[in-house]
Parts: structure tokens; C-alpha cells; sequence
């Protein structure tokens, strides 16, 4: 074998060597980029799932607050169908009916709805709650005969149902 020979049978180990040598970082190479892609993106999933468990959080510290409000709410109302004839009471129930106008627009500002019945509503045990129950014959049994007092809704979510008396048939 001459000497050039030998010299570029080296050359070609060389060159076997590099280009394993260069698979091989290639190799590693592609490795750590999939690693370093998948970590991306598990933090982007991250930030999008924080923020919807943060804005949850938020929605779940709102009903709390606004269900103690509503108790507010009712009271004013009871005061309000109070029968009253003197000027001093008159004025002092229209305070009082100021009041309730600045907290229900408080309350839509925090996007409380308050519903009510509607003409020919059905009893439906997702939106109403019987509280209490009068016995005749006028109505169907189960049927609403007058609404107590209204229900309240956060966003999509029923803090309270909206609180009717229902009819009994003497039967």
C-alpha cells in the first residue's frame, strides 16, 4: 500500500469519525430543542390555566361578598313594602328607597342579576325554591301562586333561587 493511499484511507476515518462525531451532536442537538419546545409550551398552558383558575378565584370571592349582600338587599325590600302614613315615615322609607337603588346599581356593577317570575311560569326546582305553600283550589297543585322574593344570578351561576309560594290542593 503507498503512502497516498494510507494517507487518504486516514483522511476517510477522519471524515468517518467527524461525521458520526456530527450525528451525534446533531443528534443531542435536536434532543434538547424538543425538550426546550415542550417546556415553552407547558408554560404557555401554564399561564392560560393560572389565569382561568385566578379569574374562577375571582368569580367564587364575588358570590361570596354578594350573597351577603342580597340578605342586605332583602331587608330593604321588607322595609320598603312597609305600609307607612305619616311625613316622617314617608321621607325616611324614601331614603331607604334611595339606598336600594344605589346598592342594586352597585350590585349590577359586579354583575348580579336579579330575576323574577314571569307571567306563567312554571314551577322549576333550578331556578324557584318553595318556602311556603297555600292550600286552594284555584290553583293546580304545584303550581306558583305569587313570588316571596326575587333570585339572584352571578354571570351564569344561581347564587339563590327565586323564592315562591306554591298551592296545595285541599283534596
Amino acid at each position: 500500500m503507498s503512502k497516498e493511499n494510507k494517507e487518504l484511507e486516514d483522511q476517510l476515518n477522519q471524515n468517518k469519525e467527524l461525521q458520526e462525531q456530527i450525528n451525534q451532536l446533531t443528534n443531542e442537538r435536536d434532543k434538547y430543542l424538543d425538550i426546550a419546545q415542550r417546556a415553552q409550551a407547558d408554560l404557555v398552558n401554564y399561564r392560560k390555566k393560572s389565569s382561568i383558575d385566578l379569574q374562577e378565584s375571582e368569580a367564587r370571592s364575588q358570590r361570596r361578598i354578594l350573597h351577603q349582600i342580597i340578605m342586605i338587599l332583602d331587608q330593604i325590600n321588607m322595609a320598603l313594602s312597609a305600609k307607612v302614613n305619616t311625613k316622617t315615615y314617608k321621607s325616611w322609607i324614601e331614603g331607604i328607597g334611595s339606598i336600594n337603588k344605589n346598592l342594586v346599581t352597585m350590585l349590577s356593577s359586579f354583575n348580579l342579576i336579579e330575576i323574577n317570575l314571569e307571567k306563567n311560569d312554571k314551577f322549576d326546582p333550578n331556578i324557584h325554591e318553595a318556602i311556603s305553600s297555600l292550600e286552594s283550589d284555584k290553583f293546580k297543585d304545584g303550581e306558583i301562586v305569587r313570588q316571596i322574593s326575587p333570585g339572584y344570578k352571578h354571570k351564569d351561576y344561581l347564587l339563590r333561587p327565586i323564592l315562591v309560594e306554591i298551592a296545595i290542593n285541599k283534596k
